[in-house]
C-alpha cells in the first residue's frame, strides 16, 4: 500500500469526494473549496462560496460540468468552467446543512439538515418539491437509492435510518438501531453518521456512532431493507461509510482506522441472476467478510473511495489541512 498527501487548505477538512474524469472536490472548516485532479493531485481551482464550513460537496455524475456545494444552510450549483461564480443557490433550509445527494439522473438534489429535515431540489427548475421531517433528532446522511425513482434513505442522531419516498410524508420503512446499556446510561449510542448505497441497489451500509458498520440487503419494493450482517467494528465511533465498488465497503472511524471490507466471498457473489440471495437467506448462511485495516492515525470526518485498474484509491480527510491518498493493491 503507498499513501500521498495532499495540501488544498489552511484548515480541518470536512469533506471529500470523487467524481467523473479523474477528478476530486474537498471542502474546509473555512468555507473553501478545492477541485483537484486524481491523477497528480493537482490544483484545478480554489474558491470560498460564503465564507461558512463546508460540510458536503458532490458531483452530478451525470452532468458532469456540474457540481454542488453545502455550507452552513444553502447549496450553491457552480460549473467546473467557471467557479468563479455560482449559478444557482437554494435556499430551502433553516438550519445547517449536513449532506447533499444528486440521484443518478442527474435531476434532483436531496439535502438533510440539524433539524432532522430532508429537501428535495428539482435541479432544472431550482424549485423544492418536497419536505419532510422524519428524524426527531439531527439528520446526518441522506442517499437517493439507484434505480428507485424518488427513493431515498436517511439517517440521524435518533438512531433511525429511514427509507422515504421524497413525495410521501411518511417512511415507506424504518430500522432502528438498538441501544447498549450499562445500568441507566446508555453506552455508545448509535448515531447513524453515514449512509451509502451498493451502487447496483444491492446493500446499503451504515456507519455508527457505537463503532459498528451494519449492512442490509434490498429486496423487492414490498419486503424493502432486510438486515443482512454486521462487518468489524471499529474501537470508537465510525463516522463514514462508501462503496468503493460493487463487492467493497470501505468505512472510517473516530479510532483513526480505516476497513477495508469485501462484502461478499466469491461463492455468495456468483449468482446466476445478478441480484442478491433470496430473502430468506440470514447473515449467518454466508462466512465471514474479508477486512483489511488501515490505521490512519487521526479521527475520520470524511473519506471516498473508487476502484481503479490496479486496485482501489481512498481519499481520507481528519482535524488537519491535508487529504491522504491511500493507493491499495
Amino acid at each position: 500500500m503507498v499513501s500521498e498527501r495532499a495540501e488544498y487548505h489552511s484548515e480541518t477538512v470536512l469533506t471529500v469526494s470523487l467524481g467523473p474524469d479523474n477528478k476530486g472536490i474537498s471542502g474546509c472548516e473555512d468555507g473553501s473549496v478545492a477541485l483537484w485532479s486524481t491523477r497528480d493531485q493537482a490544483l484545478i481551482g480554489s474558491w470560498n462560496p460564503s465564507g461558512e464550513a463546508v460540510n458536503c460537496a458532490v458531483f452530478n455524475t451525470r452532468d458532469t460540468s456540474k457540481l454542488y456545494i453545502a455550507a452552513d444552510s444553502k447549496v450553491y450549483s457552480y460549473d467546473q468552467r467557471n467557479l468563479g461564480e455560482a449559478l444557482q443557490t437554494f435556499a430551502f433550509h433553516t438550519d445547517e446543512i449536513n449532506e447533499i445527494s444528486v440521484d443518478e439522473k442527474g435531476q434532483y438534489l436531496v439535502s438533510c439538515d440539524d433539524s432532522g429535515e430532508v429537501c428535495c431540489v428539482e435541479l432544472s427548475r431550482a424549485k423544492c418539491v418536497s419536505k419532510v421531517t422524519p428524524h426527531d433528532n439531527i439528520c446526518a446522511s441522506v442517499q437517493w437509492i439507484p434505480s428507485r425513482s424518488a427513493e431515498v434513505l436517511s439517517g440521524g442522531m435518533d438512531c433511525k435510518i429511514h427509507h422515504l419516498s421524497v413525495y410521501k410524508a411518511r417512511p415507506l420503512q424504518t430500522m432502528s438501531e438498538p441501544m447498549e446499556q450499562q445500568g441507566v446510561h446508555i453506552v455508545n449510542p448509535p448515531f447513524v453518521n453515514s449512509i451509502a448505497l451498493h451502487p447496483a441497489c444491492r446493500y446499503a451500509a451504515a456507519a455508527l456512532g457505537s463503532g459498528a458498520v451494519n449492512v442490509w440487503r434490498l429486496g423487492g419494493r414490498k419486503a424493502g431493507f432486510v438486515e443482512f450482517r454486521n462487518l468489524t467494528k471499529h474501537s470508537a465511533g465510525a463516522g463514514c461509510v462508501k462503496f468503493a465498488d460493487h463487492n467493497t465497503v470501505v468505512s472510517g472511524g473516530n479510532d483513526g482506522f480505516l476497513h477495508v471490507t469485501e462484502l461478499e466471498t466469491p461463492h455468495e457473489n456468483g449468482h446466476s441472476n445478478g441480484h442478491a440471495p433470496d430473502e430468506s437467506e440470514s447473515a449467518k448462511d454466508h462466512k465471514d467478510p474479508l477486512t483489511m485495516r488501515l490505521f490512519h492515525d487521526k479521527k475520520v470526518n470524511w473519506l471516498d473511495a473508487r476502484k481503479d485498474s490496479e486496485g482501489f484509491i481512498i481519499y481520507v480527510c481528519d482535524s488537519s489541512p491535508v487529504l491522504t491518498k491511500y493507493n491499495v493493491r
